[in-house]
């Protein structure tokens, strides 16, 4: 069936239809309601949407028997359960089956297509990496550093094995990519690969989630269902976040691993598995065998072999090849994007502490905030405040010479060169006004730098707001949550800066 870029609305009560269509249409969005869930149901027969919002409680078919079949016709389709019955019941129900999100009624407007906003990018995304990854087994693993050569010669030597990987790294250094890679040059490529990661489902819902359950095993548990081993029969199940998994847990996992075979929540009979696990953490796990919270026998059997992925701070070599691509990625077919020598200067400077998740973050707003194809120094905006970030000036000789040097010593060097004051943006704004901090009086250059770092950062805020339809979005694009940003907001407001409108949709 064709897919549509549709968000389809399934509520039987006609004027919140209305709100909600009203609101998403605002937003950019193309909707088309339903008020029962048989019509969804007849409407898949002929196309795809793009995002479901669904209500739980309608007459005939409820929201979870049909986020059920979506789900099973669907796997990837995004579903979002609304209801102004709220009960833990009918979320677990929700979670259960697989939904998008739970969004209780009566909802903030905004906070529903923020959320609706954010399903459709996902369902892009994983549209995109798909489609790469069927013509590109690569894709998106990018590499010319020395040690991530390492790594694609591990997965060209385990990935016809069937041993276990543990995999290593840092969070947001593509330790998914890496075990994407292993399934697909392995021998069980043509079946399922399954992620599950363990430190984002709830420890009352990990043994169902791994394991299964039957129908009746528990509240809510209305048909019996697959856990993440069945479901990756034959293929490879990816453990994300291992080290999250709770000491009772990893007791069942390790003997599903020895004895290959799983046994469902509320059954009494075991369940043949054949799958290969990869498994990866953050952690140091031999670190938590000896404080207690991880179990040596389970961390013999999950790193018969291991791969360290580097940070991004260990691969110079990759952060503007990485650059690049994500430009292509998140850019528009119709605008071709480079970087400026101040801006590719910067990115090789940071000592990226999110790692690859957040170059792309970084990227993404820098195309937002970009008006023509150039992206320059100040539209990089850093998910960690950072030192070379508080000037805004054309780079010069001096940089390739000591871009490597410490922070501190390129800012003093740099003062002394070129005799910047103490808050550097008060030469670049003229006039004092409501951005710039005052000097401290008694000569502390930590205030002053202070100051500076608050000012660049509500210049951020604002320009963010300007280009931006909703506060989540603005939230989302400056990497923050909405409670940090209305809180920065408030500070803001308490400086008298103006907070500017939203763009209209």
């Amino acid at each position: 069936m064709p897919m549509t870029d549709q968000v389809w609305i399934v509520d039987d009560d006609s004027s919140i239809r209305w709100v909600m269509e009203k609101a998403l249409s605002r937003a950019g969005l193309n909707c088309r309601a339903f008020e029962a869930g048989d019509e969804v149901l007849d409407a898949l027969n002929l196309e795809e949407p793009m995002v479901v919002v669904s209500d739980i409680r309608m007459p005939g078919m409820d929201g979870i028997t049909l986020l059920a079949k979506l789900k099973s016709q669907l796997p990837d389709l995004p579903v979002i359960i609304t209801t102004a019955h709220s009960d833990l019941d009918s979320a677990v129900s929700s979670y259960e089956e697989g939904a998008f999100e739970y969004l209780p009624k009566p909802f903030d407007i905004e906070e529903m297509v923020a959320t609706v906003t954010r399903a459709q990018s996902q369902r892009t995304q994983h549209d995109q990496v798909a489609e790469d990854q069927g013509g590109n087994p690569s894709a998106e693993i990018i590499g010319n550093a020395p040690a991530m050569q390492e790594v694609f010669r591990a997965i060209g030597r385990l990935a016809q094995s069937h041993i276990t990987v543990l995999i290593n790294g840092e969070s947001g250094t593509g330790k998914e990519l890496v075990a994407r890679a292993l399934h697909r040059h392995s021998p069980r490529a043509d079946n399922a690969f399954v992620a599950l990661n363990m430190a984002a489902i709830p420890q009352e819902l990990m043994e169902s989630e791994l394991f299964g359950h039957e129908k009746g095993a528990f509240t809510g548990a209305n048909s019996r269902r697959e856990g993440r081993f069945e479901q990756a029969r034959g293929g490879t199940l990816f453990l994300d976040e291992i080290g999250e998994l709770t000491l009772p847990l990893q007791a069942k996992l390790l003997r599903a691993i020895q004895e290959k075979e799983v046994l469902p929540v509320g059954s009494s009979e075991t369940q043949r598995v054949d799958v290969r696990i990869v498994a990866a953490t953050n952690r140091d796990l031999r670190a938590g065998i000896r404080a207690g919270y991880f179990r040596e026998d389970l961390y013999f059997r999950v790193s018969t072999f291991r791969i360290n992925v580097p940070g991004l701070s260990a691969r110079l070599d990759d952060i503007l090849p990485l650059a690049n691509y994500f430009l292509v990625k998140h850019g528009r077919e119709d605008r071709m994007l480079q970087l400026s020598p101040e801006a590719a200067a910067k990115l090789l400077a940071y000592s990226w502490p999110g790692n690859v998740r957040e170059l792309e973050n970084v990227v993404q707003r820098a195309i937002v905030l970009s008006n023509d194809g150039v992206i320059a120094g100040s539209h990089l905006v850093f998910d960690e405040p950072a030192d070379h970030e508080l000037y805004s000036r054309e780079p010069t000789p001096m940089d390739n010479v000591h871009a490597f040097e410490p922070a501190s010593v390129q800012r003093e060097r740099w003062r002394d060169a070129q005799g910047v004051p103490t808050n550097p943006f008060s030469a670049h704004l003229g006039a004092p006004n409501a951005f710039d901090e005052p000097a401290d009086e008694g000569g502390d250059s930590a205030s002053g730098l202070q100051g500076a770092m608050d000012a660049n950062e509500f210049r951020i805020i604002v320009d963010t707001i300007k280009n931006t339809r909703t506060r989540q979005e603005a939230a989302d694009m400056l990497g923050i949550s909405q409670r940090t940003l209305r809180y920065k907001i408030a500070r803001m407001r308490e400086r008298g800066i103006q907070i500017p409108k939203r763009r209209s949709a």
